[in-house]
């Protein structure tokens, strides 16, 4: 049985021929169309078949809506939501998804193009120009609807970005003043008003922040206008780099480091290596350059260009120049036969991540077509130090262990040195750290990792990636270490504590490429000891340490590490307590605290432990607000020896029994 569901389209900005081929033939097929009243044009109603019902729903509120297409989606017939302009835009769709989504029917959305859009080809300008604006805001002025803090006019004004001001007509004097007084806005800066953008009736009028409310006051603009306020809108002198001539890029490259002219064959050992290899292949074909060859041990497609078998390559590979294999090095360099002499030898990540020079052939081609490659697929380059250019100096350079495996050139492999950064403050680097990032040609991290020490890396190469890039960030800082460079893999708090030591070690283990790379890990403070210090001394008899992520452990398995440490007489500290949409384990954890320890029991909790915004609480646990627990939060849960005295959360060490409750006066070495 098909699934009933609404189609919500958007309209476009009003002229007809401005809705998307997809929301016209959605409309062509409707049996019911509810539609924004006057502000959708009516020769778009015109496409729904004779027989399909047209309601407007300017008159209804979402009760009503929602219960008309209901009635008809449920009844197994095709109903279009036709909004203007482009739905996520102050469409209001999410209450209507909640709704229909409770009786049981789904939505599919159908874009349109904003009038934002329609307003910039009324001007005839470009809402983004060099050495003037790089963003655009899209914002409103408050009035039935309140902004929220933070999204005011003048904040947005002080960024320099193009300005979009929907629903605002009204209040233009306002606004405008605003811009200037409150947001620093020059009163010559361009501004201008477009009146219902590629309707018939459009009008625009131009001006600045300081004369654009009175002009649109002469001209009667109420309603259906966009302002756009920025120096973006006004004719400028500055040219953008993506046509000079100069310019150089992926399928237009003139850039002497990256100039290769010679024959060159790709490998492919799956569907997605073949995809890039195509995609590489036409770039490297520009201009005057030999096209290259395409091999392939996977089931090719019927695209074009079609890969040679790699059953044909032992007869064409004298002819080539370079060699590209699209993978793994363990994936794909098998394929590779070793006799390939003088020639360059790169390995390309599927994905284009990264590109790294094995063999560099003569004359540095390697490097330079590594380097050529990197900037087609938008990846990292990993080359060697200029002065290791192959001129036989190196007996086994051309070996087949070299060529078949990365790891066996001795003068190419660098290491990785994963490295602690404690809280992110640079208070915290030990000096070891310090002295490893100054050194070292590669930093890969989390973005949000190497932000921390961004000041301290000018010039050195980048790997990054976001949440749960993990694997792919390791497998390229150890790429690139199999290329010769040295690697800082970066990790909060110390990097042997939930973080990339192990994973960087697994793969080593697991992949014979990466099998000779040495791995240092250079310790950090981890946020177990930055909270502790911020507390007092909660820790000092021993504690237990309990990651509440399920992530990769599975959540059963966190619960047995809870039960069993909460049977402890330990300190327990909890890492990875709660992000926005999972808590679940962490109301768990404090139930299974509560029942074995009592509710009296002290705990904590740091938040931003060892950064300038740091907080903390202390309390009982039957009091600890979980509502204000997230991942930037470390939570400690005491134990029978832990006390509380003037902010201070510390655990009692023993020394009072053994020594300060004593008869005898205990000297100056006893209490030591």
């Amino acid at each position: 049985m098909n699934m009933p569901f609404v189609e919500i389209v958007g309209a476009g900005p009003g002229a007809e021929d401005l809705i998307t081929v997809r929301g016209l033939r959605a409309l062509q097929q409707a049996d019911l169309v509810v539609h924004a009243g006057s502000l959708v044009a009516p020769a778009l109603l015109r496409h729904c078949r004779p027989d399909c019902l047209c309601r407007d729903s300017a008159s209804m509120d979402l009760a009503e809506q929602v219960a008309v297409m209901s009635e008809a989606a449920l009844a197994g017939k095709r109903v279009v939501r036709l909004h203007t302009g482009d739905p996520a835009l102050y469409g209001a769709i999410d209450e209507q998804i909640r709704e229909l989504a409770e009786r049981g029917i789904t939505v599919r959305i159908t874009p349109g193009v904003s009038s934002v859009f329609a307003a910039a080809a009324a001007l005839g300008c470009e809402l983004t120009g060099p050495e003037t604006a790089q963003s655009v805001v899209l914002t409103r002025t408050p009035g039935r609807t309140p902004m929220p803090a933070g999204e005011q006019a003048a904040i947005f004004a002080r960024t320099g970005a193009t300005l979009a001001f929907f629903l605002s007509t009204g209040k233009v004097a306002d606004l405008m003043a605003e811009l200037q007084d409150a947001g620093g806005l020059a009163p010559d800066t361009p501004a201008a008003a477009v009146y219902r953008a590629s309707w018939p009736d459009e009008q625009v009028v131009r001006g600045t922040v300081a004369d654009l409310a009175r002009k649109v006051e002469e001209a009667g603009f109420r309603r259906q206008s966009l302002i756009l306020v920025g120096r973006a809108l006004a004719a400028s002198e500055a040219v953008s780099r993506l046509y000079d001539g100069s310019f150089s890029h992926g399928y237009r490259n003139s850039l002497p480091d990256e100039s290769f002219h010679g024959t060159c064959a790709l490998y492919a050992a799956s569907p997605a290596g073949l995809a890039q290899a195509r995609t590489l292949a036409a770039a490297l074909a520009q201009g005057d350059a030999p096209a290259p060859v395409i091999f392939a041990s996977c089931p090719a497609d019927d695209q074009q260009p079609a890969p040679q078998p790699v059953a044909d390559m032992a007869a064409a590979l004298p002819r080539f120049d370079a060699h590209i294999i699209l993978g793994t090095p363990r994936q794909a360099l098998p394929l590779l036969p070793a006799a390939t002499g003088d020639a360059a030898v790169i390995c390309c990540a599927e994905s284009g991540r990264h590109a790294v020079c094995l063999l560099d052939g003569r004359g540095h081609a390697g490097d330079r077509l590594t380097r050529r490659v990197a900037r087609i697929t938008g990846g990292l380059a990993i080359t060697g130090p200029a002065e290791a250019e192959n001129d036989g100096s190196t007996p086994d350079a051309s070996s087949p262990a070299v060529a078949t495996n990365p790891a066996a050139l001795p003068s190419r492999c660098g290491e990785v040195l994963v490295v602690g950064l404690g809280s992110g403050d640079p208070a915290q680097l030990t000096p070891e750290v310090d002295a490893a990032l100054r050194r070292c040609d590669t930093v890969a991290g989390y973005s949000k990792y190497v932000d921390f020490i961004r000041d301290r890396i000018h010039g050195k190469r980048l790997i990054e990636t976001g949440m749960k890039g993990e694997v792919e960030r390791c497998r390229d800082a150890l790429a690139a270490a199999a290329a010769g460079a040295t690697v800082c893999m970066v990790c909060s708090g110390d990097p042997g504590i939930l973080a990339m030591a192990g994973l960087l070690f697994e793969l080593r283990a697991r992949e014979q490429a990466f099998r000779a790379l040495p791995i240092r890990v250079l310790p950090g403070i981890t946020a177990a000891s930055t909270a502790a210090a911020a507390l007092g001394a909660p820790l000092q008899n021993g504690f237990s340490l309990v990651s509440l992520s399920d992530l990769l452990v599975p959540a059963d398995e966190v619960r047995r590490n809870l039960r069993a440490v909460a049977q402890s007489a330990l300190p327990v500290t909890l890492y990875n307590p709660a992000g926005r949409k999972r808590r679940q384990l962490l109301a768990e954890a404090l139930d299974i605290f509560r029942q074995a320890r009592g509710g009296d029991i002290l705990c904590a909790f740091v938040r931003h432990a060892g950064r300038p915004e740091e907080t903390r609480w202390i309390g009982r646990l039957a009091d600890l607000p979980a509502d204000e627990v997230d991942m930037s939060t470390l939570v400690l849960i005491g134990s029978a020896r832990t006390v509380t005295d003037q902010g201070a959360l510390f655990e009692a060490r023993g020394y009072a029994e053994k020594y300060l409750d004593k008869d005898a006066p205990a000297s100056a070495a006893d209490g030591r």
